[in-house]
């Protein structure tokens, strides 16, 4: 009879995956808010934020991806359910989006300066993490790195979209 023998991944290990779960709902929420936005956008900008706000939704999709399978590969089991996700979603606004706000002549919150606000609270929660991988996992912190490349990138160009 064949036996298996199941070793218990390092502590480091599971340190960097524990950190990698808390980010990993933060970027399912933001994909949904994305899309949210991305269906309700209106206004002068609509295009350049239709495209901007799929973008940015197919990408955080995939860090969320990313991230997840890492922290299974240090032998984590990771946590996306829903109502994982609701825990740490923002209040991000239902209905109408419009940009530039100013041209509307409306009450309806920004796509852009919404998404770029929730864009910031994911980026504080990667500085965070980030912070704790330093000495446990050099993939996880480069992964986490490249993370946040991408989300200041998104805040630099919603911001300029909202200027």
């Amino acid at each position: 009879m064949a036996s298996t023998l199941h070793i218990a991944p390092e502590q480091a290990a599971l340190t960097a995956a524990a950190e990698l779960q808390q980010l990993l709902p933060e970027l399912v929420a933001l994909s949904l808010e994305a899309k949210q936005a991305h269906w309700n956008v209106t206004g002068p900008s609509f295009l350049a934020l239709h495209a901007l706000t799929d973008e940015i939704a197919v990408h955080a999709r995939s860090w969320a991806d990313r991230v997840a399978e890492r922290a299974v590969a240090l032998g984590f089991t990771v946590d996306a359910r829903p109502w994982t996700v609701a825990a740490v979603a923002r209040d991000f606004p239902s209905g109408r989006l419009v940009d530039p706000p100013a041209a509307s002549g409306t009450a309806w919150p920004s796509a852009a300066v919404e998404l770029g606000i929730r864009i910031d609270h994911v980026a504080a929660v990667v500085h965070s993490v980030l912070a704790a991988l330093v000495d446990t996992d050099a993939v996880a912190h480069d992964l986490t790195v490249a993370v946040l490349e991408g989300l200041e990138r998104y805040a630099w160009l919603l911001r300029a979209q909202s200027a």
